[in-house]
């Protein structure tokens, strides 16, 4: 499928509609890659929820209490570990509902993106994208989430809050993303499956090491 230029972009993000159906249709044709990764490797499904703002699409970001085992502090997608007899998606929808009060039945499920290996937590998460008509006030769950984001896709597109840089891990070199939202930054496993989103729906360049723009 041909990648839609930057003036196709501005008019698919001006109505939330054609929005929802663009990524739709995109993701429809998109096979999901899974990483490899170990045996002994636990399975974790996130969403990533897209509301209308008012400056255009956004994303539901969370940032991650201190006392959390895993990844504490960090900016993320709603998500968690799968339970024995559901499914990826299952998980991501009960988590994201346990983690910002949103109900599944509010979520309009538009696609699967790539999986996400991370190596430190030895999670393999399989990311979800979808749509969330009338988020209200969300209810926070205390424990594991500190605050929420609403992040204008607008602010990932715009290659001023973006960087990689190569981290050295195991004898292997990896890209690590950064994505500069106000004071906050998003990176890891999350900024990941944003690049990979923006890649697939918009077009948007694969940055390269060490790049700054």
């Amino acid at each position: 499928m041909q990648k839609p230029s930057q003036v196709d972009v501005d008019q698919i993000v001006r109505d939330p509609g054609v929005f929802h159906a663009h990524v739709r249709q995109v993701l429809a044709s998109h096979m999901p890659r899974r990483q490899t990764a170990t045996a002994d490797a636990r399975r974790a499904a996130v969403l990533m929820p897209l509301v209308t703002s008012t400056e255009g699409p956004a994303v539901i970001l969370t940032k991650r209490t201190d006392t959390l085992e895993h990844h504490r502090g960090q900016i993320a997608f709603p998500g968690g570990r799968i339970e024995p007899g559901e499914n990826a998606l299952d998980a991501a929808l009960r988590e994201t509902f346990e983690e910002i009060g949103v109900p599944a039945e509010d979520v309009e499920v538009l696609g699967r993106l790539d999986e996400e290996v991370i190596t430190v937590s030895g999670f393999a998460v399989t990311p979800f994208v979808g749509a969330i008509a009338s988020p209200g006030r969300l209810r926070l769950n205390a424990r594991e989430v500190r605050a929420s984001l609403e992040v204008p896709i607008a602010v990932f597109l715009d290659p001023r809050n973006i960087r990689t840089k190569v981290w050295e891990r195991g004898g292997r070199s990896q890209v690590v993303h950064f994505y500069a939202v106000g004071s906050e930054m998003v990176w890891g496993a999350t900024a990941r499956i944003i690049a990979g989103f923006l890649h697939a729906v918009f077009g948007a360049p694969v940055h390269q090491v060490g790049q700054v723009t």
